[in-house]
């Protein structure tokens, strides 16, 4: 029965009614009085299980508007569809075995070196099963001429932790903005605070504490919503405490950066910042991934204090390549075939970073070229299921 319950309480539905409920409340919209407009909202099948977390005024139009065959917007929403499942086939649960592997069974004697890896193989795994979910999502509404809110903007190019949440899950972080931090940070205790902040601190703490408090409120109930387990709440306190810190300490972050003269705007330090970022998410992921706070607290210990590099050998064998588990041969397998659709992946994610418009690339070359890409998205795909240990579900239908 609580299994029943869980997922109808705390859903991608129950944020959808809320935001509606709000914003009709607030006068941002009239009301829908036909009930069928209404549940076609709530209940539009592709969005149910994974978001992303629309809003009623800019689906209204889209949903009850006339809808023409469109043959260009059909071939871009099968190739969104052909990306996302090789994203979640191809490489998610080509990984998601190995990381099952080192986290799910004792971590005692594991070595740091292995753990890393194998948060570096989740941190990889997490993003190409949620976001290929959201392609297969956007491309399917696309399909129907409906064009759904995005979730993700190239998060693994951030240059900073509060960069990183304004890329991954996007709906979700709009939504926790517009019907939580905002509410939360302008009631007139918080104000109060501002203000008294503002002449005992100085401006930039009465700017930046309040905010950093409604971070704080953001990311508790971020982790909450994830499952009410301590590893989520610490998960979200610690992606909240170290905006909040970053924030109250960027005025000396930027004192030293000029008084040693760094290079801030330079590609380098780019580079460093988006490096520096990764780290810090995947440091992060140690929280999500680990369900046990003590085996989660070894495996830090373990990172810092028993790296042992020179023993990553060993400890793969044993813990990933053991074919008491598997056949080393198809975990090999799947890792060439992880490797080679992360490429894509990549490329992909290059290309608008730098604002192209992969389709219409793709549509510009020659029909070689673009027929070749789509066989080896498709081969990858397919390829995957010789490799594969166990198909699982969307990792986010489980929030």
């Amino acid at each position: 029965m609580r299994g029943l319950l869980l997922p109808l309480g705390i859903s991608f539905y129950t944020f959808l009614s809320v935001a509606y409920l709000i914003d009709v409340y607030n006068g941002k919209y009239q009301a829908e009085r036909n009930f069928l407009h209404f549940f076609l909202f709530v209940s539009y099948f592709p969005q149910l299980l994974q978001g992303p977390i629309n809003r009623y005024d800019k689906m209204k139009d889209q949903f009850f508007g006339q809808h023409n065959w469109n043959t260009e917007q059909s071939k871009r929403a099968l190739l969104l569809i052909g990306f996302g499942l090789m994203k979640k086939f191809a490489i998610a649960d080509m990984l998601a075995g190995s990381v099952s592997d080192v986290f799910d069974g004792s971590v005692q004697g594991i070595p740091g070196s292995l753990i890393v890896f194998a948060i570096f193989l989740y941190a990889i795994q997490q993003y190409a099963d949620f976001s290929g979910g959201i392609d297969i999502v956007l491309g399917v509404s696309e399909l129907f001429g409906i064009k759904m809110m995005p979730n993700f903007r190239q998060p693994y190019f951030s240059v900073s932790l509060g960069d990183f949440w304004r890329r991954w899950h996007i709906s979700l972080g709009a939504w926790m903005r517009d019907y939580v931090f905002y509410p939360f940070a302008l009631t007139k205790t918080m104000q109060r605070f501002g203000k008294w902040c503002s002449q005992k601190l100085g401006k930039h703490f009465g700017r930046v504490l309040p905010a950093g408090i409604a971070n704080l409120l953001v990311f508790f109930l971020v982790g909450i919503w994830h499952g009410a387990q301590l590893h989520y709440v610490l998960w979200g306190l610690y992606n909240g405490i170290i905006i909040a810190v970053s924030d109250l300490l960027e005025p000396c972050f930027t004192a030293i950066s000029d008084k040693m003269h760094l290079p801030v705007n330079s590609r380098g330090f780019h580079v460093f910042r988006v490096v520096r970022t990764f780290i810090i998410v995947n440091i992060g992921w140690y929280f999500d991934r680990i369900y046990d706070f003590q085996k989660c607290m070894t495996c830090f210990a373990n990172t810092v204090f028993h790296f042992n590099l020179s023993g990553f050998g060993t400890a793969m064998r044993q813990e990933i390549l053991n074919p008491d588990l598997a056949q080393p041969v198809y975990i090999m397998g799947g890792y060439v075939v992880a490797a080679v659709a992360l490429v894509i992946v990549v490329t992909d994610s290059v290309m608008k970073e730098q604002k192209k418009d992969v389709y219409a690339f793709l549509q510009s070359r020659r029909i070689l070229t673009r027929w070749t890409v789509c066989y080896l998205i498709i081969f990858l795909t397919l390829g995957s299921f010789i490799f594969t240990r166990g198909i699982g579900g969307f990792m986010y239908a489980n929030f």
